[in-house]
């Protein structure tokens, strides 16, 4: 392509964009200009900005944080700096370098500074959707400032609804806002995401708006003598910046002056496409990997109760309850760690918890799907003297909210036992169905969980069917036996007998006294004479029966 015909394709571009091959002059000479008017209302909305900035992304409102875009006047000099570039106007390139600096020292700092005072600091989706960047990102704002560019150069009557829809798109602002948040908190992956996102938006517009000015011609303005006329001698009332920009216009002169101006947006392109990158590569892995563990739990849906999915930084931790027996958790761990493997490319965490009923279940489940953190003060904390008060009211409290009533029924006694060094012993007697092993384990690890230390489970069931002769006579003297022992301290727990109306002489005679010896120890028995025997342990008063206090009158 010849120099005439590139400067053909130049002033076409820049009529198309709604603006004159003459009006390019003015608009460079309006970026240059600058008064005590513009400055003031220039700062004064930056201040404005961060402040409605910090506080809508704290709340979490999404409404808030728009209109601080909105409000926000960071756009500005970032396109006038890509105008300097392109136009090879080295003071205009360092009067808005320095505006974007202290913008962005003032608003990292004014956001921080809020965050100290506010009351609470509580991580919400707004804040932590600005802290983590990718190439998708970038892209995006290069859109958008493609949407600058044109609000620039175009002097018509639209151009300040495109510029709002602009600001809206790139996020300048609420960035900076979120990193001063992150400092303010020392939440320093915050911070950090938050600045390479506000880095990222800037570099495009700069990227897009330099390569964008060039292609409309803004290259040929004689800057040199725009500088002179708008500026004058003394830079414009800015004798410092004058005198860094006579110097940086002799660099700008010379030979490599052009390569330098326009290589500055690709370099500072490469330097974060590199982490943006390696964070689109992050993202898409773990979305990757989201989708396998979906799948893979989709195989048997009706057997999972519930799930707990962490993935991130290359680390996959899955937690499952599932409905089943022991065996069947130790299949689904290998299927899942396979799998999981094979698509993740790391070993993952598949820790699988089966229980027999997932309704009576329902609370326990909850509790261990939580992460693993000790509820409770750790008992090494608490005085030697204090530790079983405190140890036993936090298993009564976890006791109470854990204990699967629906299967075992309400606990009746809950003793607990310390020992130096091993585990805390658990003793629980209730009425109702012995647990499961598998149901005895899951109780046991959320017990372990609430206590900050191990525990070990002593079930005491006494079962609410009444005991019969029907499997022997030993076994029935030995069941109620045991259910006696277990129950005697127990005032609520009343032993409702049924004795023969005539005992027959022999073994009936020698059973009848077994029976009578063994009720003794317990206070609470009420008797009746029916057909057969049959020892009942209850809650409360027996139906129609008449406590006994405790005598026998010889099973009659």
């Amino acid at each position: 392509m010849t120099p005439r015909s590139l400067v053909r394709l130049q002033d076409r571009l820049v009529r198309l964009l709604g603006n004159s091959v003459d009006g390019r002059r003015p608009l460079v000479a309006g970026m240059l200009r600058r008064d005590a008017s513009e400055s003031t209302s220039y700062w004064l909305q930056l201040v404005v900005s961060v402040g409605i900035a910090t506080l809508g992304l704290v709340l979490g409102s999404t409404a808030v944080v728009i209109g601080a875009m909105l409000v926000a006047p960071l756009m500005g000099p970032i396109v006038g700096l890509g105008m300097g570039l392109a136009a090879g106007s080295p003071f205009l390139v360092l009067r808005s370098a320095g505006r974007v600096s202290f913008s962005v020292l003032a608003a990292v700092g004014g956001a921080a500074l809020i965050t100290l005072l506010l009351p609470f600091h509580e991580m919400n989706a707004e804040i932590s959707a600005r802290a983590s960047p990718t190439v998708l990102d970038l892209i995006t704002a290069g859109f958008c400032a493609l949407a600058g560019v044109y609000a620039s150069v175009r002097p018509g009557s639209d151009r300040t609804t495109t510029a709002a829809g602009t600001a809206i798109s790139v996020s300048l602002v609420p960035p900076l806002c979120a990193s001063g948040y992150g400092i303010g908190t020392a939440a320093w992956s915050i911070a950090g995401g938050a600045v390479l996102l506000f880095l990222t938006n800037l570099v495009a517009i700069l990227f897009v708006g330099t390569l964008a000015f060039v292609a409309s011609g803004f290259n040929r303005v004689d800057v040199v003598s725009l500088e002179r006329d708008v500026l004058g001698a003394d830079g414009g009332g800015a004798p410092v910046a004058g005198a860094l920009a006579r110097r940086l216009a002799r660099v700008f002169a010379s030979r490599f002056g052009p390569a330098l101006r326009f290589s500055m947006p690709f370099i500072l392109l490469a330097a974060v496409y590199v982490p943006l990158r390696h964070a689109l590569d992050e993202v898409a892995w773990e979305v990757r990997v989201r989708a396998a563990v979906k799948r893979s739990l989709s195989a048997d849906p009706a057997r999972v109760i519930e799930s707990r999915v962490r993935i991130e930084r290359h680390e996959v931790e899955l937690v499952l309850v599932l409905l089943g027996t022991t065996e069947d958790a130790d299949r689904t761990r290998a299927r899942l760690g396979r799998e999981l493997r094979r698509v993740s490319g790391v070993a993952p965490h598949v820790e699988i918890l089966a229980v027999p009923d997932a309704t009576s279940f329902a609370g326990l489940e909850s509790t261990l799907l939580k992460p693993r953190v000790a509820e409770a003060t750790a008992l090494s904390a608490i005085p030697p003297g204090e530790q079983l008060d405190a140890t036993q009211a936090t298993l009564r409290g976890a006791v109470g909210e854990l204990w699967p009533k629906g299967i075992a029924g309400a606990p009746l006694v809950v003793d607990i036992g310390l020992a130096d060094g091993g585990p805390v012993r658990v003793r629980i007697v209730h009425l109702g169905q012995p647990l499961s092993a598998d149901g005895a384990e899951a109780f046991r690890r959320a017990i372990d969980a609430r206590l900050g230390r191990e525990t070990r489970l002593v079930d005491v069931a006494v079962p609410t069917a009444p005991f019969t002769r029907e499997g022997g006579d030993l076994s029935f003297i030995a069941g109620v036996s045991a259910a006696v022992r277990s129950t005697a301290g127990i005032p609520a727990v009343h032993v409702c007998v049924v004795a023969p109306r005539a005992s027959a002489a022999g073994a009936d005679a020698e059973l009848a006294h077994a029976v009578d010896a063994v009720l003794e120890a317990h206070p609470q028995v009420a008797r009746q004479s029916g057909d057969a025997w049959s020892v009942r342990f209850v809650r409360g008063a027996c139906p129609d029966l008449d406590v006994d206090a405790g005598t026998s009158d010889g099973g009659t």
